[in-house]
This record gives structure tokens, sequence and C-alpha cells, in this order.
């Protein structure tokens, strides 16, 4: 089988379609902004339900894994603010009635952790109220690796791969999460959202040193990690099946579709065995300004 055929059914690439603003009759925008702010206050209400339910709800029907960091309390009893901080897969299959979620939103700020390749393969959609759209190129090696395993149907390789990435991010990629930390530091341009392709491993990790950071118990930061698998299991399962439906064995690159314990547990190893543990990596490593961003981001 091979992957790049198949990635299609991962990244689930729509037709591209000309965005259109309608302000008269029909479909508009102004008949879609009450049902935007049904949403969005539905959406802001499951916000603080989630911390207490463990509830997901998505606002976007076609990014699922978008998702309000608001809510989530911290170890001196106070909450990241809801509306300012979001975590996200990519914005290239997004809807029209998307977009027009997101700008009601305000969105100030888009950072994009995927690496160029796939910004050009899967641009980004135009949302109006954005002001800054910052790239950090994450490299996503394991993809490479995985066309290999999956060439030669090899599930125990597809499902050590990941292991494999999370430790390199820890090894390779300090300068780019010590970038991340600082524009969610200094930046005026908010509410932030921050992506890679699937909002799971690269966004992951950006968001274990932002709690971290805000001082989150690592309980609820891993309640966080694994919720992907909650919100984004309908779009695992129609990958799963569509590629099973072609013929091959789709049950394989579930092991991409999906976060795992031991994924996040050995980038966490690695910090600990080579770094001095979590906390002097975020101080002396990536240098995070941890008075500055709970002082931004917590109330």
């Amino acid at each position: 089988m091979c992957f790049k055929q198949d990635a299609d059914f991962f990244f689930n690439k729509p037709q591209r379609t000309q965005r259109t603003r309608r302000t008269h009759g029909g479909d508009t925008d102004g008949h879609r902004e009450p049902m935007a702010r049904q949403v969005l206050h539905q959406f802001k209400m499951g916000t603080f339900a989630f911390r207490k339910q463990r509830a997901l709800k998505t606002i976007l029907t076609h990014q699922l894994n978008f998702r309000d960091l608001g809510g989530i309390a911290t170890k001196d009893g106070r909450h990241i603010k809801p509306g300012v901080l979001y975590r996200s897969g990519d914005f290239y299959s997004l809807t029209d009635d998307d977009i027009f979620t997101l700008e009601q939103l305000k969105l100030g700020t888009i950072i994009d952790l995927r690496a160029q390749r796939e910004l050009e393969q899967r641009p980004d959609k135009v949302i109006l109220t954005v002001k800054d759209v910052i790239h950090i190129d994450i490299h996503d090696a394991a993809r490479e690796k995985a066309e290999k395993f999956l060439e030669n149907n090899d599930a125990r390789g597809l499902e050590t791969v990941l292991i494999g990435d999370y430790t390199r991010m820890v090894d390779s990629h300090q300068a780019d999460f010590r970038k991340f930390l600082h524009i969610l530091a200094t930046t005026e341009n908010l509410p932030l959202v921050y992506h890679c392709a699937a909002g799971k491993d690269r966004t992951g990790m950006a968001t274990l040193f932002l709690l971290t950071a805000l001082g989150v118990e690592m309980k609820d930061i891993w309640d966080d990690y694994m919720a992907t698998n909650i919100v984004a299991a309908p779009f695992a399962e129609k990958i799963i099946r569509k590629v099973t439906e072609s013929g091959h064995n789709g049950e394989i690159l579930r092991p991409l579709l999906e976060v795992r314990r031991e994924y996040l547990q050995a980038a966490l190893d690695r910090i600990g065995q080579k770094y001095h543990g979590l906390e002097f990596y975020l101080h002396d490593i990536l240098n995070a300004d941890i008075p500055q961003l709970q002082d931004k981001f917590l109330f």
C-alpha cells in the first residue's frame, strides 16, 4: 500500500472551492450570525462543563480537534481564561460557516507548527480577523518513516514510530518550542490558536509545555492530551474504514490516528532522563517566562 496514495484519506482532503461572502438573500452572513452566536454560547458553556464532566464539544464541522483551553484549573486554584487560547488541527478543510464562526471568536494570531511542505500541500483558509500568522517548522519526520512501514504492511513499526518522534521533538526542536512559548508570552494579538496537521502530536507537545508553565496538574494535562481520541474518533474510524474498503489493512493506521499514553510518556521519560525533569526543561532549555504567561492567561 502506498502511503501517499492513501494520504487523502488520512488528511480528508476536500475539493478546493472559492470562498464567497453573500450579504443579501439566501444563505447570508446575516442569517448565519444568530446560529454562530448560539453555537459559540454552547461551546463556551461546554468548555467549563468539560472540566467537570469530561464531555467535549466542537464548534467546527470540518476540524473536530479545535478546542478552547479555557477553564482548565491550575494547582493554585486559578483557571485559564476562556476564549483566549485554542489548540487545533489545520484549517485547510474549513467550510464558510466554520470560517465565519472563527471570525466571531475574533482570532488574532495563528501559530502553525507544520513543516513547509505541509503548508504548501494544505494551506490554511483565510480568517479575516487574524493579524499574525506565524510559522514554526516542526518537521513531521514520523510521516516519512510511516510510509516505509505502510509499504511493508508493518503494523509493529507503525505502533512505535510516534514514540521515536516524540523523543526526537524533545531533543531536536528545543528552539522551536522556545519560540512558541516566547510568542505566547509577548503577543498582543489575542485570541490565539496554535495547530499542526491533526492537532495531536506537535500540538500535544506544545500543550504539554504551555500547560505545565501555567501550573496545571499533570493529571489534567493528560486528560487534555487524551481528549483527541474522543473528539477525533469519527474521523479516525472514517479513515480506517475507507482504507479497508480500498482493499488494504486500514487498522494498521490506527496508531497514527490516535494519541496514546506511551507517546507522551516517551517524551516525559526523555526529559526526565536527559534534562533533569520538566521544570528544568521549561526554565533552562525553553526559557519559559512563567510569571508572564500566568499573569497573561490565568484568572
